[in-house]
């Protein structure tokens, strides 16, 4: 089975950092204020999730992958108080969002219906569809601002692993933290343009 690979470019430079060996300033890394709490930063793989672990091309039939797949991996961070992150309130905030756009999207179906039945029958549109578009566009605010970003998430985010999980891939949104990082991890992080992802 052959492996697809391919160069990312950035713009601005990112750090590629020993996993074993890196030490992160003790600032904030959105505000660069002195850090007094501390953050858990994760990686999100982006792999497809097959329905059944058998349709996956990558499946072994002892059970496991054939490609081991990167794994979640995390990285306490020390932050200020202003920027600390609760994983808890996010997810459940994230969770709320899509349940009620769930919701939400499955009454389109009936406000669709109904509003084309009074279209065609020559009536006004009922009220109440436009009551839900208002429902409908709240819906879809608050799930664009439960989703965005958090500012800790922005200003520090892993791009990834090397192939054999050494180094890490981080991008840092301040230049001040970054200065501060390499100064701290003179043998254990440099800076590079371009990364290959598999």
């Amino acid at each position: 089975m052959t492996m697809t690979r391919r160069r990312t470019m950035y713009d601005q430079p990112i750090v590629r950092a020993k996993v074993s060996r890196v030490r992160f300033p003790k600032t904030c890394p959105v505000c660069s204020a002195p850090a007094n709490k501390l953050a858990r930063i994760s990686t999100t793989p982006r792999r497809k999730i097959w329905l059944r672990p058998t349709w996956d091309p990558n499946f072994d039939m002892r059970g496991k992958n054939r490609l081991e797949n990167a794994e979640i991996k995390s990285f306490v961070v020390d932050v200020c108080e202003d920027h600390e992150m609760s994983d808890n309130a996010e997810v459940k905030m994230r969770g709320f969002s899509t349940l009620l756009a769930s919701i939400i999207a499955s009454v389109s179906v009936f406000a669709l219906i109904y509003a084309g039945s009074d279209y065609w029958a020559g009536r006004p549109v009922s009220p109440w569809v436009y009551s839900y578009l208002v429902i409908l566009t709240l819906s879809l605010i608050l799930g664009y601002l439960a989703f965005k970003p958090s500012p800790l998430e922005a200003s520090f985010r892993i791009i990834g692993f090397d192939f054999e999980r050494q180094h890490v891939w981080i991008k840092l949104k301040n230049p001040e933290y970054l200065d501060q990082l390499m100064t701290r991890n003179p043998m254990a992080a440099e800076l590079v343009n371009w990364v290959v992802k598999v």
